[in-house]
């Protein structure tokens, strides 16, 4: 008689109040059957096992005295040492394996429940939620959980990243939640609190030391790979992983949308249920807590992400995987590139010179019409109108010449700086001369130029001048020499003439 059936005849004799006739009509077996399963206390089964025993029998005391003398020998171990000899243990393993299990105590640690006093403490942890796609990029995302441990009111955030700004910005956001600020902020081991270390030896973040001190919390650190000790926040992110995220592809489609539906659901869901532990709701507790957490301070905490950058040539700074512009008279410069969740900002020094909107999309170019515009004016300001003013600036003449070459089919700023090559090489006088010879032949070119000047040295039997070829260009323009004076060179003369009648008297 199998198990199912004595049970069977069991429940309808004692529950249903069934006949024995009834029964076997009912269970299609004869009434011998029925009065047999009646009249035994355990099923034919376990009483012939009982009745038989076990092939493990006559080894339990070996193996209660092996496992006494050796807590951690194995059950393999043991089946060896009980199959010795002729009269050793002839049976599988399976047997040997339910007995160590009864016998042996379990592994692994004890937990003790910790209770935390209202406004105590609260836990933070970050939990991933898969990807998201935003244009052509696919995105991470990270949601940060944070509970108070005594009324587990709990506040979600979701981010992109988990760098620093973004975990201090988003525990700043949970204490504005919280209206307060407990005793404590339990956390892991993260990148963004630990530097090195963990536990009570754990070295902590600056900037996070920073924070702590701001809002008061004592910084208490978990051990590395012992997630029970803040078992309350694990709890909350196994629950918005199970709860909030589960079957909701279809309504979470764009990063706009993770938000708003975090808000949402904390109010509607989260923090108005009856929580499994407390037998409370989250918001109906948290009114026991609110009067004991610390109020906020007046001054807020600084959560931007500040890095330094280099302004490209191209005038972009690099950001999150972007490029964004920036005015052309900060190129090449070092900046100051401070984001928030909406917008990155670059400042130089202590002046802000660029804000746009923040693109979480990677490889993106992020362009201001102004910035453009102004690239486009500082290249003609710079090849072109600081040429003509320095050209300008040497005379009456020279704006004669440049206003008539500006009516000729050529390059006006090809020829102005030929030109003034020819006023440091030649000097200003002599340029000036040859400008207005070749204004008397109406001839405005500045190889013309070159060439009445190289006709009044060779007029005048003086060399041609050697030009110089520096290696930088701008060390001999920042040069500033003054015009030469004859007669300095003529009081040089005068000054040895006495001399030499002297020597030759």
């Amino acid at each position: 008689m199998n198990v199912a059936l004595w049970a069977e005849v069991r429940r309808l004799s004692e529950i249903e109040g069934l006949s024995q006739r009834l029964i076997a009509q009912r269970l299609h077996c004869s009434r011998r059957t029925v009065k047999r399963a009646l009249a035994m206390e355990q099923p034919s089964a376990t009483a012939a096992r009982l009745a038989r025993g076990s092939l493990l029998d006559p080894y339990r005391t070996l193996i209660d005295a092996l496992l006494a003398k050796y807590p951690g020998l194995s059950a393999v171990r043991i089946l060896e040492e009980i199959r010795r000899g002729p009269e050793g243990y002839r049976g599988g393993i399976s047997l040997v394996r339910q007995h160590v299990r009864q016998v042996r105590p379990a592994r692994g640690r004890v937990y003790q429940e910790v209770l935390y006093q209202p406004g105590e403490a609260f836990q933070v942890d970050w939990g991933d939620c898969g990807r998201i796609q935003i244009g052509n990029t696919a995105r991470r995302v990270s949601v940060l959980v944070a509970v108070l441990c005594y009324s587990r009111l709990v506040y979600i955030e979701f981010s992109l990243t988990q760098r620093k700004a973004d975990f201090y910005r988003a525990i700043v956001h949970a204490l504005e939640f919280f209206g307060g600020s407990p005793r404590k902020i339990i956390f892991d081991n993260l990148k963004a609190a630990v530097l090195n270390g963990h536990g009570r030896s754990a070295c902590l973040h600056p900037e996070f030391l920073a924070l702590c001190g701001h809002f008061c919390l004592e910084a208490v650190a978990c051990a590395r790979r012992d997630p029970e000790s803040k078992g309350v926040v694990e709890a909350g992110v196994r629950y918005v992983k199970r709860n909030a995220l589960q079957g909701r592809s279809e309504e979470l489609t764009r990063w706009e949308d993770y938000p708003k539906f975090a808000v949402r659901w904390r109010e509607e869901v989260a923090n108005v249920r009856i929580h499994e532990t407390t037998r409370e709701r989250p918001v109906e507790r948290f009114e026991k807590e609110r009067p004991l957490l610390r109020p906020l301070p007046r001054l807020p905490f600084d959560t931007d992400e500040v890095v330094s950058a280099i302004v490209s040539p191209l005038a972009r700074v690099e950001f999150d995987g972007n490029r964004y512009s920036t005015p052309p008279d900060v190129t090449r410069q070092t900046v100051i590139v401070r984001a928030t969740p909406t917008h990155v900002r670059v400042l130089h020094q202590g002046r802000e010179v660029a804000c746009h909107t923040r693109c979480y999309e990677r490889g993106q170019l992020l362009r201001q019409p102004e910035h453009h515009l102004e690239a486009l004016q500082y290249r003609h300001r710079t090849r072109a109108s600081h040429i003509e003013q320095t050209w300008d600036a040497l005379g009456p003449e020279a704006r004669e010449f440049h206003r008539q070459l500006c009516q000729r089919p050529v390059k006006t700023t090809v020829h102005l700086r030929r030109l003034l090559s020819f006023v440091h090489l030649y000097g200003r006088d002599e340029v000036l001369a040859a400008i207005r010879l070749a204004q008397q032949y109406q001839t405005y070119d500045a190889a013309y130029v070159e060439t009445l000047l190289l006709q009044e040295r060779r007029r005048r039997e003086l060399p041609p001048p050697t030009p110089l070829r520096p290696q930088r260009q701008e060390l001999i323009d920042d040069i500033e020499l003054e015009d030469p004076d004859p007669g300095a060179y003529d009081q040089l003369f005068q000054d040895r003439e006495p001399q030499e009648e002297e020597d030759h008297d």
